[in-house]
C-alpha cells in the first residue's frame, strides 16, 4: 500500500529565501504546518510530515523568495502533487497581488488591527512614490511593494513566526516612511522626471537640491561610507580623521555600545563624496521616526538623535516623525536644539510643516 504521508520542507529564513505552502480554504489560507502530524529539523530545513489523504480535492499556494528579497509571483497547484518534482508539479503562476483575496489564517488580532495604519499611511505614500518617481532603485521589498498593490505587507506572509513578521514589517515600514519623505521633500524643489537610487553607502548623493547634496541613509562608517572609498586612498584626509576622533569622544560620552554612523536623510554643504572627505559640514538632518513615540522610540533620542547632533554639529536637525509626539517631549528636545515634526503622513497636519520647514532651512 502506498503512503499517504510526504515532507514538505522550509527555510525559515523570513523573506530571504525558501518557499512558504498554504492551504486554500475558500478565501482562507492555511499554513501546512496546521496539517502536519510531525516534524523534523534538517540542517536549515523545517520538514512537515503531512498526511495528503486530509488535503485532497485542495489546491496549494506557493510564496517565494531568494536572498535579495520576495518574488512578485506566486504558485497553485492541486495538493496531491506535493510528493511531485517541481517541474511536474501542475501549477499555475500568478501575480503576487492574487493574495489580495485571500485572508491569512495565521495573523493575530493585533496584526489585524495593523492593517488600519497600513491602508491609512503606508500604502498612501506607496502610491506617491510611484506616481512621482520615474525610476528608483531600492531594496527587493520596497519594490515589491511599489510595483504591486498589497492588502497585506509581504512581511505578513511569513507564516511561522510573529516575531519574524514583525521585524520585517518594521524594516519595511520603516523604509517606505524615509522614502516618502525625501521624495515629498524632493518634489518642493524641482518639477523635473526624477530617476532616484536609494542605496545605502551610495557613493553619489540621492540629489543635489539648492547646492546641497542631499543624501539617503548617511553612511559615515569608515570601511563602508560612499561604496567604500577610503579603501582606494592611501590615507584618511586629516579632517575625516579628526571627524572620527569627535565619534569616538561623543560615544565614550554618551555610553554607546555601537557608533550612530548613519542618520536617515543629510543635506550637506559637499555635494560628492570627495568633496565630504575634505569638508564635513552638515547643513540639515532629518530622523524618520514611523513608529509609536512612547513604546518604541523614547529611548533612541539620546543613543541616536543627540548623538547625531554632536557628531554631525549640523546647522539645524529635525525628528520627522509619522505618530503624535507628546508637547512635552517635543519642547525638551527643541531646548537642546532638535526640531520635531509630527503626523508626518500623506494628509497629516506635518506634512506641509516638514516642506515649509525644510524649504526655510535650504533658501
Amino acid at each position: 500500500m502506498v503512503s499517504s504521508i510526504t515532507k514538505v520542507c522550509e527555510f525559515h529564513e523570513g523573506l530571504r529565501g525558501g518557499d512558504y505552502h498554504y492551504v486554500v480554504e475558500g478565501d482562507r489560507l492555511i499554513h501546512i504546518s496546521r496539517y502536519s502530524i510531525s516534524r523534523e529539523e534538517i540542517g536549515d530545513l523545517l520538514c512537515y510530515h503531512v498526511d495528503l489523504s486530509r488535503l485532497r480535492g485542495r489546491l496549494v499556494l506557493e510564496f517565494s523568495s531568494s536572498r535579495s528579497g520576495p518574488f512578485d509571483r506566486l504558485w497553485v497547484y492541486p495538493a496531491e502533487d506535493l510528493p511531485l518534482e517541481w517541474d511536474k508539479r501542475r501549477r499555475q503562476e500568478l501575480p503576487v497581488t492574487a493574495i489580495n483575496g485571500y485572508k491569512l489564517d495565521h495573523l493575530g488580532l493585533d496584526e489585524w488591527r495593523f492593517l488600519e495604519e497600513w491602508d491609512r499611511y503606508y500604502r498612501p505614500m506607496l502610491r506617491y512614490i510611484g506616481s512621482e518617481v520615474d525610476r528608483i532603485s531600492a531594496t527587493y521589498l520596497l519594490k515589491l511593494h511599489l510595483d504591486n498593490d498589497l492588502r497585506y505587507p509581504a512581511s505578513f506572509l511569513i507564516p511561522y513566526s510573529k516575531r519574524s513578521r514583525l521585524m520585517s514589517l518594521n524594516v519595511l515600514t520603516r523604509e517606505i516612511h524615509q522614502v516618502w519623505v525625501a521624495v515629498r521633500i524632493l518634489r518642493v524643489f524641482t518639477t523635473n522626471t526624477l530617476n532616484l537610487f536609494f542605496e545605502q553607502s551610495s557613493p553619489f548623493p540621492l540629489a543635489v537640491v539648492n547646492g546641497y547634496g542631499m543624501w539617503y541613509e548617511f553612511d559615515l562608517n569608515l570601511h563602508t561610507m560612499f561604496g567604500g572609498i577610503l579603501w582606494w586612498r592611501d590615507e584618511i584626509p586629516l579632517r575625516l580623521r579628526e571627524f572620527y576622533e569627535r565619534v569616538e569622544r561623543v560615544r565614550r560620552e554618551l555610553g554607546l555600545e555601537r557608533y550612530p554612523l548613519r542618520p536617515d536623510i543629510v543635506f550637506t554643504y559637499a555635494r560628492s563624496a570627495a568633496e565630504f572627505l575634505e569638508n564635513q559640514a552638515v547643513k540639515l538632518v532629518i530622523e524618520c521616526k514611523n513608529l509609536d513615540y512612547a513604546t518604541q522610540w523614547s529611548g533612541s533620542v539620546e543613543k541616536q538623535v543627540l548623538a547625531y547632533k554632536m557628531i554631525l554639529q549640523p546647522d539645524h536637525i529635525a525628528v520627522a516623525s509619522l505618530k503624535r509626539v507628546p508637547q512635552g517631549v517635543k519642547h525638551k528636545l527643541n531646548l537642546i536644539g532638535v526640531d520635531v515634526i509630527d503626523d508626518v503622513y500623506p494628509g497629516g497636519a506635518g506634512e506641509s510643516k516638514l516642506v515649509d520647514y525644510v524649504r526655510s532651512v535650504l533658501r
